[in-house]
């Protein structure tokens, strides 16, 4: 099936898109910060503007006019401005997974070929340390700044105001303004080359389904295409107030202080609210049980058109602020039993599909059309198909469109071997039902092919042996060809944890395995199962690398 892209346009460039925020929501808060007293501080469009066309100037009065300038560190103010001053007129950011090691990005600053590193003060050291390998830096800039040191200052140079032409810079949608390197589970980093033209497509594609609300919470790694994306310029464009949550500490705390309607989440942060609910259910009168009644009751007097979860359950959504309504996930794929369990509570909780590549987003589910399993419909921007597809109609997925990136940067093998004729070679597996929803079925470099030409997809194995099996923590389907057999056998290898709970599970684990396998096809059985002592190898996003495995 073949899913056809829709025009979607507004702002040519994100300039142009942060403009129209000023004049369109001027009066709102832009941003929203946590201040050390656990005040709230709010930041209009008109002082964000300005803060970011004087760093701007100041990067210009450097030289680095057309340059690369990386940016690290957490989600702040400062990284916001850096970020955005030089995508608006300097050059092109260069965004860094601030979870790497010193080594890993020092070979990222060589490989994108920066000439610049703004910094949060937390890798100060690191800065000083990989100094001397990152000749092509010539230019550290702290966002605190220290006295003497080998760093210029962030606020020195913003506040200089100087006047280097910043604002009447030209600038070209269609050319490269972030280079983003992936932290895949399949080895090397690869740097993605994304512009204007495609981060506001699918932007505003995800607007095209979504109604976000007046307040979000920016929970997600910055670093990441889908926060930057999706937390930032999306909720910028829709006029959206952006709430920087300044630690995961202080996760449960910032959503009662900023009180937002929607937040972006991984399945890991989602399990983590639905935790919040069970514990505080437990502290009330009738417990579990009683939740659960209520539940079901609430559940039977939707589907006949009354809708009292507001009234039921007003309590819980108080736990997180008491006016979440909205939640996305993104990232991993999601139990359909947590979608059910917030839609039964009164906040829509729906997925997504994205690759750093399409700047991220391919599809989603909106407030209004949705389906559970699926990871929504594509985006008005681009084109979704499905190449050779098995006799169940699995195939892997193609993507074309203005959200597209441009291709690896100097790295034309490896392009060459994702484009095809204009589409994106996805590498995941999936189909589009007859309604254009779009199910993800895994990843086509995992697919497993059996002898007698079955296919495999250990994903949706794995998914299954979790909702059956929780108490496993973590787990991966492979098939190994052993020396002396012809036929692959199914092995899953499990993480049960280190504590007291691993002897109790082990100790039922074969029996629990053995009922998952009555319940799966003769093929899709699982024939061994190893038992790990420690937890898999994961990247930065804490997906799993299975090619360790």
């Amino acid at each position: 099936m073949h899913q056809k892209a829709a025009p979607l346009k507004k702002e040519k460039n994100l300039r142009e898109m942060l403009l129209h925020a000023r004049n369109s929501y001027g009066d709102r808060d832009m941003l929203r910060v946590r201040t050390e007293d656990r005040q709230v501080k709010g930041i209009k469009h008109e002082a964000f503007m300005r803060d970011m066309n004087a760093f701007g100037d100041a990067l210009l009065g450097l030289g680095l006019a057309g340059k690369k300038v990386a940016v690290i560190g957490p989600t702040s103010y400062e990284w916001l401005v850096s970020y955005f001053s030089v995508v608006c007129g300097v050059g092109i950011a260069v965004p860094i997974d601030k979870e790497l090691q010193d080594d890993e990005i020092a070979v990222i600053l060589r490989e994108s070929e920066a000439e610049c590193v703004i910094f949060a003060d937390e890798y100060f050291d690191t800065m000083k340390n990989i100094k001397p390998s990152v000749p092509g830096i010539r230019c550290f800039i702290d966002m605190k700044g220290r006295p003497g040191s080998f760093a210029r200052s962030f606020y020195e140079l913003a506040g200089q105001k100087m006047r280097n032409g910043y604002e009447e810079r030209e600038i070209d949608e269609t050319e490269m303004c972030a280079l983003l390197f992936t932290s895949g589970t399949t080895g090397k980093s690869k740097g993605v080359m994304l512009t204007h033209k495609s981060i506001l497509a699918a932007a505003e594609g995800g607007l095209a389904y979504l109604e976000i609300g007046e307040v979000c919470l920016s929970v997600l790694p910055v670093h990441h295409s889908f926060e930057c994306t999706h937390g930032i310029v999306m909720m910028i464009e829709n006029g959206t107030t952006i709430c920087i949550n300044n630690s995961l500490r202080y996760f449960a705390d910032n959503l009662k202080l900023f009180r937002p309607d929607a937040v972006f989440l991984v399945p890991l942060f989602i399990e983590r609210l639905e935790y919040m609910i069970r514990k505080e259910v437990q502290q009330k009168n009738g417990g579990e049980e009683a939740f659960t009644a209520l539940l079901q009751k609430s559940r039977e007097e939707f589907a006949r058109g009354e809708d009292r979860r507001g009234e039921y359950f007003a309590a819980i959504k108080e736990l997180f602020g008491g006016r979440l309504s909205l939640l996305l996930c993104g990232g991993a794929p999601l139990p359909e039993r947590l979608m059910k369990f917030f839609r039964d509570i009164g906040i829509l909780l729906v997925t997504g599909y994205g690759i750093t590549e399409c700047s991220p987003l391919v599809s989603v589910n909106g407030n209004h059309a949705y389906k559970d399993g699926s990871v929504g419909k594509p985006i008005p921007c681009c084109e979704v198909k499905i190449v050779d597809e098995d006799e169940n109609g699995e195939g892997e997925i193609l993507v074309r469109g203005d959200n597209v990136m441009l291709g690896y940067y100097k790295n034309e093998a490896e392009t060459g071997k994702v484009m095809r004729d204009g589409w994106f070679c996805t590498g995941d597996l999936g189909h589009i039902d007859s309604e254009g929803y779009l199910f993800i079925t895994g990843r086509k470099k995992n697919l497993i092919v059996l002898s007698n030409g079955k296919n495999i997809y250990p994903e949706e194995i794995e998914d299954f042996i979790r909702l059956n099996i929780p108490y496993i923590l973590e787990i991966v389907v492979y098939a190994p060809l052993e020396e002396g057999m012809n036929e692959r056998s199914l092995v899953a290898e499990v993480y049960l944890g280190d504590g007291p709970e691993r002897t109790r599970a082990e100790e039922s684990l074969e029996q629990d395995f053995a009922a998952v396998n009555r319940s799966l096809p003769v093929f899709k059985r699982i024939k061994r199962i190893n038992v790990r002592d420690t937890e898999f190898e994961k990247t930065t996003k804490k997906s799993i690398k299975r090619f360790t495995v």
